[in-house]
């Protein structure tokens, strides 16, 4: 319960109290209505619960069979269409002939193989009819939670459909039929139209269903022109989670157990494919926005598009997929599209795409009270940002955040609870947010634009505590605040001609050094000279000419920081000139080490009609004079609000070494298990973390091959967000230097050959050398080519190798043309791993179990791309190899002396040799290894030279 309600009941007086204490006695908490008073709206505006609105779930897929998803409040459908757009269920169909009442078609060796026709309608037209046959194959759900759809101990099935249709009819008239059992028979099955037509949904057969899992739930359309059928289903369940927080009705069958707006009517649009890794598909994302704004139309329906994925991006807003739809949502401004943050936080600048894109509403992540009382047995007073929850910085992102913690509608087969986390599920909360204002809206105005929605949702909302606008924006939407400024501003609308601003400032960190936010990640940051904000009107498609050059506005500006100010009063912009804003800082209140965040609001007409976002970084620096070495003691976070320490690297640096411990004699659950480079690209590693009731007292995290120069960020949280833990925290940079950097060429058998070391920093450094022969590497310089997305690569492992390990890159301008990057990997046709690129490099170590004689290991990447283009050249870098059960030791001397002392600013020249028993290097490979050396007295790494034979 929030300290709002507390204090509402204890002014409200005995009988109201228990009024409101029988109310929350029924609330579903797991799904919280009350965070953003969902609740109360509802209930004071019954009709505006959705009703009149579609959401389109842009996702997995949306199972409409669920218990929750099939009928809205007044018994309508709920889920009115379903689309496939990723491709994943499409079935190609060929023609088959109708000879003495059988189907006949023929397998490869031209066999005839008979099938018992459907019974189908009498035909008076004197029309011929029709027969297609094609194959829905269980193949293709290989990564899935449900390998085996029928439970019948295989997962090599092909489940054969017949299409027919007369020869005057079109999609909507054709019907399909699905050998459900396998017995060739087609006459004991349904037939099934358009799933939009008659909302039709199939399940297949299973001898002992009361032994077995509950099936998947199928739907169809046809395509005859394409000769084709797409089988439509959920077989990864996020969407159908999604679906439920937006927009679900008696979730489980259970009364009060409703999504956002329950009176919201779904399509449910499939962008990713499963047996990829889960990515979505080459224009999936565009061909999905553009079929849900046509849907709108037709069926004169408001829309509000979700879209719960996104990858990190390291040009913000200028993604292909951030500009379409930027593009897109311009063009359609009656088009809500609401998308998640991302789960890389709680670094900053880790908002991807197509979170970044401006037109969006984009969405952090809280976790509500009630459902941490109820759910996880943790006592909090109001609702906080989640640890995960991705944070803004070059890009003026989030909007705002909402529950991103619930309880949903999921598919039948799935398991491993319902109660699920992330930026996914406060995206589709955000969903259910705007419909329902819309729905309400819509009772008195005849047209309800994104934009207004949008600025009521962020203008109406509630700090968050010890949360900044980096975190979640204008804060937790506040639902009855909201609908009274949506009224207030759509009175305006008819005439306004403006649907947003573009806002661009100098930021070193931005696309070409320009960005959306004033961001400032260095040891510089600027207070000789202004920040200028260029402002400019973005106007909806209907303006007219007239109205676009008779636009006229004033701003007061008003700054929300001290330390931030702006010399101006107003600002005024007018036709589709700019407007400059200047925003100067006070460099006296910038000294102390830490995240300093300042806001300058433009206000017309009283309300704030956009927001200058300025974040200024000002870093630790190690010093020479303490060996470059930080210490920060007794200290104390408090729950998930970050301790961030921002540390530069310095000059020379080739080792970073943090070293988180508890107190001594105390207890402690504090973590850094996410570190961010100066880009905000997050390294994750799960074991740094504390648990002294498990004796873990001490978390350690070197890095080398990564570091690079700028300023990282560590944060540092609570296990839970109502815990306060103390801790120690240490840094250490080492700084040896060495030539070659990266060992290329080797020479004799077996291999040997040097590499000279300097020690750039001021102090000797006691060390011991070392090296390891790790096996071999296929390495290319690649390009997805044309329409071609998939690239292939394979190694032929024996007995002597156990792992494999990928390395993939894309530079930032190729890697911000994909919307996903799928990866999988099989070891003799068997799938061992699946993953997509969550940035523009990925790498990942992949056991392969029974490694025999001529072990065959295909690794498999899938581009996704934001739109096709036949003359596509994208560059990718693969690094693949195969890794030696037992690495081989490399013996590295300096002399007669295993041990090396490297004196400040003397180079050192180190020799090594491969010990006997290295392999013969297979054709098309190149060894691979790495030199390493360690500082005596701790064994801390502080260079590590990595070996990379012809690359």
């Amino acid at each position: 319960m929030t300290k709002r309600t507390r204090l509402l009941l204890v002014a409200g007086g005995c009988l109201i109290g228990c009024v409101a204490c029988a109310r929350a006695s029924v609330a579903w908490t797991q799904l919280s209505l009350s965070t953003c008073r969902v609740d109360e709206f509802i209930a004071a505006n019954p009709a505006g619960d959705g009703r009149g609105v579609v959401i389109a779930v842009l996702d997995t897929g949306v199972d409409p069979s669920i218990p929750g998803l099939t009928h809205t409040p007044d018994g309508e459908v709920k889920v009115i269409d379903v689309q496939d757009f990723s491709g994943q269920g499409d079935v190609e169909l060929h023609r088959v002939q109708f000879e003495d009442g059988k189907l006949i078609d023929y397998d490869d060796d031209g066999a005839p193989i008979h099938y018992v026709p459907p019974t189908v309608p009498a035909d008076t037209s004197g029309e011929t009819r029709r027969w297609w046959l094609g194959f829905f194959t269980e193949s293709r759900f290989v990564n899935s939670d449900v390998p085996d759809l029928n439970d019948n101990g295989t997962t090599d099935d092909r489940f054969p459909i017949c299409v027919t249709a007369l020869s005057g009819d079109g999609d909507d008239q054709a019907l399909a039929f699905v050998d459900r059992n396998l017995d060739r028979s087609f006459g004991d099955e349904k037939a099934l139209r358009n799933y939009n037509l008659a909302y039709d949904t199939f399940t297949l057969f299973r001898e002992k269903p009361e032994k077995q899992i509950v099936p998947v739930a199928f739907a169809v359309n046809i395509f005859l022109r394409q000769a084709k059928i797409s089988v439509v289903y959920d077989d990864g369940a996020h969407g159908t989670h999604v679906a439920g927080i937006a927009a679900g009705y008696r979730i489980n069958n259970q009364d009060g157990f409703n999504g956002v707006a329950p009176g919201a009517k779904v399509i449910g649009l499939k962008i990713s494919q499963n047996a990829r890794g889960g990515p979505s598909t080459t224009e999936s994302v565009k061909r999905a926005v553009e079929h849900a704004a046509r849907f709108g139309r037709e069926h004169n329906l408001a829309v509000v598009c979700n879209m719960s994925f996104g990858v990190e991006s390291v040009i913000e807003g200028h993604s292909d997929i951030d500009k379409l739809l930027d593009k897109f949502l311009v063009k359609h401004p009656e088009v809500v599209f609401c998308t998640s943050a991302g789960n890389e936080g709680p670094g900053l600048s880790t908002v991807g795409t197509p979170a970044a894109a401006a037109q969006a509403v984009t969405v952090a992540a809280l976790l509500a009270a009630d459902s941490a009382r109820d759910v996880m047995g943790i006592d909090i007073d109001q609702a906080v940002a989640t640890g995960f929850t991705s944070r803004g910085g070059e890009s003026n992102k989030p909007d705002l955040a909402t529950p991103g913690w619930s309880t949903s509608t999921v598919p039948r087969w799935v398991t491993r609870g319902d109660f699920w986390a992330g930026t996914s599920m406060a995206s589709p909360y955000a969903a259910g947010l705007c419909a329902a204002l819309i729905s309400n809206a819509r009772t008195h105005h005849a047209k309800v634009r994104a934009w207004d929605v949008r600025r009521a949702l962020c203008l109406s909302a509630a700090p968050v505590p010890n949360a900044t606008v980096l975190d979640v924006g204008y804060g937790m939407p506040d639902m009855p605040k909201a609908a009274k400024l949506l009224d207030k501003l759509l009175k305006s609308a008819p005439d306004d001609p403006i649907i947003g601003y573009d806002i661009n400032t100098a930021c070193p960190h931005g696309y070409g050094g320009k960005a959306r936010a004033a961001y400032w990640r260095s040891i510089y940051h600027p207070t000789a000279e202004r920040q200028t904000f260029v402002i400019e009107p973005v106007f909806a498609p209907t303006a007219d000419a007239g109205a676009r050059t008779e636009f006229t506005r004033k701003f007061d500006l008003r700054s929300n920081s001290p330390w931030c100010k702006v010399t101006q009063q107003q600002v005024y912009l007018r036709s589709a000139q700019s407007a400059n804003v200047y925003v100067e800082y006070d460099e006296t209140q910038l000294t102390e080490p830490g995240l300093h965040v300042g806001t300058v609001d433009a206000l017309a007409d009283g309300e704030v009609a956009f927001r200058l976002t300025n974040a200024i970084i000002v870093p630790h620096r190690a010093k020479a004079e303490d060996n470059f070495r930080l210490s920060f003691k007794g200290q104390t976070v408090d729950g998930w609000k970050p301790d961030r320490y921002f540390l530069t690297v310095p000059p020379g640096a080739s080792a970073m070494k943090l070293t988180l411990a508890a107190p001594e004699n105390t207890e402690s659950k504090a973590r850094m298990s996410s570190i961010y480079d100066p880009n905000g690209a997050q390294l994750y590693r799960r074991n740094a973390r504390l648990d002294t009731t498990d004796a873990n007292r001490e978390a350690e995290w070197t890095l080398t091959d990564e570091l690079i120069p700028g300023v990282w960020e560590i944060p540092i949280l609570a296990d839970r967000p109502d815990r306060q833990w103390p801790y120690d925290f240490d840094v250490r940079f080492f700084g040896l230097h060495a030539e070659p950097k990266r060992i290329t060429e080797w020479s004799g058998s077996p291999p040997e050959g040097e590499v000279t070391v300097t020690n750039l920093f001021e102090r000797p450094l006691p060390a011991t050398v070392d090296g390891l022969f790790e096996g071999f590497r296929k390495y290319a310089e690649d390009n997805f080519t044309g329409l071609k997305d998939s690239l292939t690569y394979t190694l032929t492992l024996d007995e002597d190798y156990d792992r494999v390990r990928i390395d993939l890159e894309m530079d930032p301008e190729a890697y911000a043309t994909t919307t996903d990057i799928g990866v999988t990997v099989e070891a003799d046709g068997e799938q061992v791993y699946s993953s997509a690129f969550s940035n523009r490099t990925m790498e990942a170590t992949i056991a392969i179990p029974d490694v025999g004689e001529d072990t065959s290991v295909t690794l498999t990447i899938t581009g996704g791309f934001a739109a096709a283009d036949d003359k596509r050249e994208t560059p990718i870098t693969v690094r693949f190899d195969q890794l030696l059960a037992k690495p081989i030791a490399i013996d590295v001397t300096h002399g007669e002396a295993g041990n090396v002392d490297f004196v400040p600013s003397v180079p050192i020249t180190l020799d090594f040799a491969v010990e006997e028993g290295a392999p013969e290097t297979p054709g098309g490979l190149n060894p691979i290894g790495y030199l390493r050396i360690r500082e005596r007295s701790t064994n801390d790494v502080a260079l590590r030279v990595p070996i990379t034979i012809g690359g």
